[in-house]
């Protein structure tokens, strides 16, 4: 969190609010993602929904905030286990250049850093148990490239990995942003996971693809 403030900080010190006419000034979005994982040696479901908001302070500058339902569902021979994880994150991101996704055009590049704080809650049928996990703070670095491609259609690839587990607690994402009019916008992005090891020697790991629909301002 110390690090996400500092960033913060600096941005809105050394990049003052600005416009710029042929770029959007920010973005909502709502986004669902489905696909299949692996817990060590077990087969899970993973869904989610996403509300996510962006905000440019500058050219080069913009603020994040996503609020995610992370849902994994655990298929067991006896019983199944549903747990649920309600995430809030906050980010800042630097970008060298930008690419305009209203238009599908430019390349750009960025990085940011970014906060999240989980709470899970996990339900078994059989035995009908339920247990918690204390409230959880993770930080990430993230890097993002982009390409229009020509009227409205642009590309974008991305790696996330968390600062405590560099690349080995990642997730990797490949997607085309399509935009309609001025405003409106379609993702379909093909994402695969991976965690570090925990104290057991397990990793988690998933393939989903996320659909997203935007509003552009």
């Amino acid at each position: 969190m110390d690090i996400l403030k500092y960033c913060l900080l600096v941005s809105l010190v050394a990049f003052p609010v600005a416009a710029q006419e042929s770029l959007h000034q920010g973005s909502v979005s709502y986004a669902i993602t489905s696909g299949d994982g692996e817990d060590g040696e077990l087969d899970t479901d993973v869904d989610t929904t996403a509300f996510e908001g962006e905000y440019f302070v500058s050219d080069k500058v913009s603020l994040k905030l996503g609020l995610l339902d992370h849902e994994i569902q655990y298929d067991f021979y006896l019983d199944n286990e549903l747990c649920q994880t309600d995430k809030l994150e906050l980010g800042a991101t630097f970008h060298s250049s930008r690419v305009d996704v209203l238009a599908g055009t430019g390349a750009g590049y960025s990085v940011g850093v970014r906060t999240s704080d989980a709470f899970t809650d996990c339900k078994s049928d059989i035995p009908e148990v339920q247990t918690s996990t204390p409230d959880e703070t993770n930080e990430y670095f993230d890097f993002t490239y982009g390409r229009g491609l020509g009227n409205g259609l642009s590309f974008e690839a991305y790696l996330s990995t968390n600062v405590d587990d560099l690349f080995d607690d990642r997730a990797i994402g490949l997607g085309l942003i399509q935009t309609f009019g001025s405003n409106f916008g379609l993702s379909g992005t093909y994402v695969t996971t991976e965690t570090a090891e925990d104290d057991y020697g397990f990793t988690q790991d998933s393939t989903v693809f996320r659909i997203s629909a935007s509003y552009y301002f």
